[in-house]
């Protein structure tokens, strides 16, 4: 896909075509959204005498996500078990696909990425 952004060029439009090629060849859907939430694997905390938090601990942090697309491939898309984006291994724990009889089929993805979780090798 070739565009020209006029205006601030700070701000990063959609998508790579590369990255979103490689995910739609590896699971069979066409991103067109990838929704990124991080937060701490864990957390724990100790209180003082009084009962107040006197100290918190915060894990690494892994990435819940959330990705809606074009549906490519739904058999391979039924079979997939995770990809990887921006060196990160995110393992699919949800899937969605919803039909219409005015849209082109579509499909959610739901999971996450645990920073000490890689891909298995080959």
């Amino acid at each position: 896909m070739s565009f020209t952004q006029h205006g601030n060029q700070d701000y990063e439009f959609g998508f790579h075509s590369v990255e979103a090629a490689a995910i739609a060849t590896a699971i069979g859907l066409k991103p067109q959204t990838l929704s990124l939430g991080y937060e701490p694997e864990f957390r724990a905390e100790a209180q003082d005498e009084n009962g107040e938090v006197a100290t918190v601990v915060l894990g690494p942090r892994k990435i819940a996500f959330t990705m809606n697309g074009y549906v490519v491939d739904e058999t391979l898309l039924k079979a997939a078990e995770a990809f990887e984006y921006d060196g990160r291994y995110f393992i699919i724990e949800n899937l969605k696909i919803d039909e219409s009889n005015t849209d082109f089929k579509k499909a959610e993805l739901t999971g996450n990425s645990w920073l000490g979780i890689e891909a298995p090798a080959p």
